[in-house]
Order: C-alpha cells, then structure tokens, then sequence
C-alpha cells in the first residue's frame, strides 16, 4: 500500500541521515552507507537496527580510534554473534536495541546485561571469550560497573575470527 511504502521511504530517509551525521567527521558516507547494507545482507538483519548499531560503534570507535571501516566489522561481529546465540529475529533485533542502548550509557549493566544474557547469548559468551571470564564473572564484571564501552568493543574485535567461523556453520534461516 501507499502508507506501507511511505513508511519504508521514511525509515530509509531516517536511516540515511543518521548515517550522514554518523560520518560527517572524517568519514565516508557513502562508503558507510554500502557498508550498513552489506552487513544486514551478509548477516540477514534488520537494515535499520545494523545501521543504529553502526552510527553507535563508529561514535564509540571515534574516542577509540577506530576507523569507519573498524566500526562496519565490528557492526557484522557484533550482529553474527547476536544470532549465533539462536532465538528468534525478533529476539536478535531486542537484544540490538540493548547491546546500543548500553553503548549509548557507556556502559553494560543492569536490565541491557540481562536481556542480553537472555535474547543473545552468542554476545555474551563473545565478550567472557574475549575478556578471558566466565560468563558468572562477566555478570559480576556488569554487577561492578566495570563493562565499559571500549573494553567491550576491543572484547568483542578479539573473537572477529572465531565468532566469523562459527557463523559460517548456521544456514540460512527464512526468520
């Protein structure tokens, strides 16, 4: 329908300009923008939730240091390990919206660590693996204040290579 359409055309004009804004400082839109879309399609995500999840990580990898391209791979572990996890899209999508919503705080803790615990495992697990924890002590880590931004993302760019592996196992889902 025309509403339908209409609102696809809102939520991309929306998605293109967070994207913009997200790369106006030294970055390539749209470089950016091809990358946004390749991750959702490589990954079977929701196009806007990866490009949020992108517009986050490329400001938290700005204060890192990281580069626009640093921020789309970690964009793509960030996603594969979410769905690694299993659950529904529905259930990869919420824990998204946590995973940036702590990133956004500065920090995982409290009800984003839990409903990441619960909706995406394949996450948690990546970030223990990369921290050299258990997922008890990662909870402890949470708990303490003590999972902030960077050290999650340099967590999560550490097991790139094994959470890539294992994503390439899992078929392709029509979820």
């Amino acid at each position: 329908t025309v509403s339908g359409l209409a609102t696809t055309a809102d939520s991309y004009t929306n998605l293109s300009t967070r994207i913009n804004i997200a790369t106006k400082e030294g970055g390539d839109f749209t470089s950016a923008m091809a990358g946004v879309h390749q991750v959702a399609l490589m990954t079977n995500s929701s196009l806007d939730a990866t490009g949020s999840l992108f517009t986050r990580l490329n400001a938290v990898g700005k204060d890192m240091g990281m580069t626009q391209q640093q921020a789309l791979d970690l964009t793509k572990t960030v996603t594969q390990a979410i769905q690694i996890g299993g659950g529904s899209a529905q259930a990869s999508e919420a824990a998204l919206q946590q995973f940036i919503q702590a990133l956004q705080s500065g920090v995982l803790r409290g009800d984003e660590f839990n409903s990441i615990m619960e909706q995406a495992p394949g996450l948690t697990s990546a970030m223990a693996k990369g921290l050299g924890v258990t997922t008890g002590e990662l909870r402890k880590m949470a708990e303490n204040g003590e999972l902030g931004a960077e050290r999650i993302t340099k967590a999560l760019q550490s097991q790139a290579g094994q959470i890539q592996a294992t994503y390439d196992k899992f078929p392709t889902t029509i979820g």
